[in-house]
């Protein structure tokens, strides 16, 4: 479980530093060549803050991956395992028994219900919203950008 927290929170502070450089870049050069306000170099070191708040709130989601880790053990009687996990996607892991999206959710098995998938179009391409139907008439959304990866899950699911 921690393995796939680390995970999460390694692709969360890559992603939220980069954003965080971009904007980062124009600004700090900006307030080298021009004097606007005083303490415009210092402004441009904002990103970061915002970048590590951002960090923290999506840190929040690993509370409800532990905790669906731990109602499904107790349900089932059983212990989380990665055993043989295929890297589908990102954060996306498919092992034995167990359908990990890292950080943020995982799925016993035996506690699918459905899985349906609509794809998605937008303006930066296409991807593949994955709804979850669990036991318990739960509903999860997990994306998926490969059809290929959403046709292993079914066919996981089925066996």
């Amino acid at each position: 479980m921690k393995k796939y927290i680390k995970f999460y929170h390694k692709r969360n502070v890559k992603l939220a530093f980069l954003c965080a450089v971009i904007v980062f870049v124009p600004l700090f050069v900006v307030s080298l060549f021009y004097n606007v306000v005083r303490e415009d170099i210092i402004i441009s070191f904002v990103p970061f803050v915002l970048a590590m708040l951002c960090v923290a709130v999506a840190s929040l989601y690993t509370i409800r991956f532990k905790k669906m880790i731990k109602e499904q053990e107790h349900i089932y009687n059983v212990e989380f395992q990665d055993t043989k996990a295929d890297h589908l996607e990102t954060t996306l892991y498919l092992s034995d028994e167990w359908l990990i999206w890292a950080g943020s959710s995982a799925f016993y098995k035996k506690h699918i219900k459905s899985i349906s998938s609509v794809r998605r179009f937008g303006q930066v391409g296409s991807s593949n919203e994955v709804t979850i139907k669990t036991i318990d008439n739960k509903k999860y959304t997990v994306w998926c950008l490969s059809a290929s990866n959403i046709k292993k899950i079914r066919e996981w699911k089925d066996t």
